[in-house]
């Protein structure tokens, strides 16, 4: 199951939902549907091979394995947004004509989350005043709180805390990767308004084509995934990632 969005503001925006897979343990069949995950308990939707319902309490996590950030976040995103770009157009299933298409494409987004978080996440680690800058201007960072002792036992204690909980935000909420940025960094992450107007809506594609294989809410097909759109996705991603990189870096002396 999705954790919760520990970095919303309210409780009420940290519900997050996913697809997910149980297995019985009686018949060893595989169940596969959708899950809800709000602050106090969970709704799991299972759509097949039965369709079904039930509810649980809020989950409990075990401990995930920390992954390590890129030490080159863009140079990895481009190159990978390069070998996207040329999938667009590529043949898919006779039935669905654009799947490929949206497997271009949600690749593309996955793509600029890896590069806003493992950028984020070094520069944090590696520029204490930045760390500072993002506990002073976020309001949730800023309340978090340490021993005395925890920071004698480990003096990076307070970067640790920091990074594991930029580790759990979700980079594809255009909206919280621009405010953390701006408290952190002070940089925009757009370019231009072009960029932003085009990738929040394309945000919301993003999470139809993850989690109903290119449907909207009401079931239909979405059909707008065209080559020139999805060349024109990948071109505002690419942006984004140079604007954040050069402004960035063109501080440093050389």
């Amino acid at each position: 199951m999705p954790e919760l969005d520990f970095s919303a503001e309210r409780m009420s925006e940290m519900t997050v939902d996913d697809v997910t897979e149980i297995c019985c343990d009686q018949c060893k069949t595989i169940f596969t549907g959708h899950v809800w995950v709000y602050s106090g308990s969970t709704e799991f939707n299972i759509e097949g091979p039965h369709e079904f319902a039930f509810q649980g309490d809020m989950p409990m996590y075990e401990p995930e394995e920390e992954f390590e950030p890129a030490d080159d976040p863009h140079s990895i995103a481009l190159e990978a947004l390069e070998l996207l770009d040329s999938m667009v157009g590529s043949e898919g299933p006779r039935n669905d004509p654009q799947f490929t298409n949206r497997l271009v494409f949600a690749g593309a987004v996955a793509c600029l989350e890896a590069y806003l978080g493992d950028t984020l996440i070094n520069e944090i680690r590696a520029d204490s005043d930045a760390r500072d800058q993002l506990l002073k201007n976020d309001r949730n960072l800023g309340g978090e709180k340490l021993t005395a002792a925890s920071l004698v036992e480990n003096p990076d204690a307070l970067t640790t805390l920091v990074v594991s909980k930029l580790r759990t935000v979700l980079y594809h909420r255009l909206g919280d990767a621009k405010r953390m940025y701006r408290q952190a960094l002070g940089i925009n992450i757009f370019p231009s308004d072009h960029e932003r107007e085009f990738l929040f809506p394309a945000m919301q594609l993003r999470h139809d084509c993850v989690h109903r294989n290119g449907r909207d809410k009401e079931g239909n097909k979405l059909t707008g995934f065209t080559e020139e759109y999805v060349h024109s996705a990948i071109a505002a991603i690419r942006a984004v990632v140079d604007h954040v990189e050069f402004t960035r870096t063109d501080d440093l002396e050389f």
